[in-house]
């Protein structure tokens, strides 16, 4: 259908949310990959995947270019000048293309050495002179029933009485593995999320929500504030009501919310086209779907689309759309796989047809 395939290529033009860039620094054996497998997947960081930026410095993006981390690997504290090296290489970073700029940068330290030397407060201190905000993360810490071992816990009031220039004055301890066998599951990376949505740029607060793998209810609340905002520009659309063959005006928006949705639950944009494609029920960008059954529950409104109607079309296109990536992100289903792209399809059909029924009945009855 034609509409079906307007939708299909505009969700596949948008540019549904900007990157976030980290940089990653730390000894080697700080747990770096470790932690950022944790919390942002296993296809981010591994061996031999990533780009290099300069000699010591490599680039790793996700499937669904939401997000891109900086290792710059090689700080070490018996390099020959780290701080210079350090230095250099953040600041030629700062002068090239705008999507390359570091918002956060993560230095991360073994809390089992015990210890923050000199040199990496060095680090610290010039990594944060040039604007960029650093958080200290104490890796490999050892807790217990949510209790922190007594050394770490040192370790982290010494480091916050050195008034160093780190989000929030005090490292994140942060445990990125479950110990079964000790009874002991993963700590702190909620905490680390918290602390980086602080300080980094709107846009880049929603590219990190959607990298990230630990956190469900952070998607579905920014999801849910895109869908109120498609919602409200809809009721424009739809102030001076349109004719139900002209539901059509409303892909453009649907589309950026359909793609910005796909995004917050790390779904490629092809990927996120398919899906749109092999779902039948989103001809006219699900417009004449929703509103035709609307128009079927709600006695008089006639063959047009009226704000109300508009409105709540595309709240229910919002919700259905969200909880179907929801479902995709979690592996409930393969996009990959045709047989599940099918009930994929049959799943999203019965939401907007339920979704439809329920925001009526309201309507139906005054």
């Amino acid at each position: 259908m034609r509409d079906q395939d307007d939708l299909q290529s505009a969700i596949e033009g948008e540019v549904p949310v900007e990157r976030a860039n980290i940089a990653l620094f730390g000894a080697t054996g700080a747990g770096k990959s470790t932690l950022l497998n944790a919390i942002f997947g296993a296809e981010i960081a591994q061996t031999g995947i990533g780009a290099p930026v300069t000699n010591e410095t490599e680039m790793f993006v996700n499937d669904a270019g939401t997000l891109a981390i900086f290792d710059g690997a090689g700080v070490e504290l018996g390099g020959r000048n780290p701080v210079r090296d350090i230095t250099q290489r953040l600041f030629r970073n700062r002068q090239g293309e705008s999507d390359a700029v570091i918002h956060v940068a993560w230095y991360c330290v073994n809390s089992q050495t015990g210890r923050l030397e000199k040199g990496q407060r060095d680090v610290i201190t010039k990594v944060a002179a040039l604007g960029i905000p650093v958080v200290l993360v104490l890796t490999k810490a050892n807790v217990r029933n949510g209790v922190v071992e007594p050394k770490t816990a040192s370790l982290a009031d010494e480091i916050s009485k050195m008034t160093l220039p780190i989000v929030g004055g005090r490292p994140v301890i942060t445990s990125s593995v479950d110990d079964e066998f000790n009874g002991v599951g993963r700590f702190g990376l909620e905490t680390l999320l918290d602390e980086t949505y602080r300080v980094v740029p709107e846009a880049q607060k929603i590219s990190v929500a959607g990298a990230q793998k630990i956190d469900l209810t952070i998607k579905a609340r920014y999801a849910r504030s895109w869908i109120a905002g498609a919602v409200a520009f809809a009721g424009g659309v739809g102030a001076t009501p349109i004719p139900l063959a002209d539901a059509a005006l409303l892909i453009p928006a649907q589309a950026a919310l359909m793609a910005r949705i796909a995004a917050i639950y790390d779904i490629p944009q092809a990927k996120a086209a398919k899906l749109v494609g092999s779902t039948t029920v989103l001809a006219a960008g699900a417009g004449k779907i929703a509103a035709a059954s609307l128009l079927k529950l709600i006695p008089g409104v006639g063959s047009v689309i009226s704000a109300g109607v508009a409105a709540t079309l595309t709240g229910v296109l919002g919700e259905s759309w969200r909880v179907t990536t929801e479902r995709v992100f979690t592996g409930k289903f393969d996009l990959d796989d045709a047989d599940q792209l099918t009930k994929i399809a049959e799943m999203f059909a019965s939401n907007m047809k339920s979704g439809a029924k329920a925001e009526a009945a309201p309507a139906a009855t005054d």
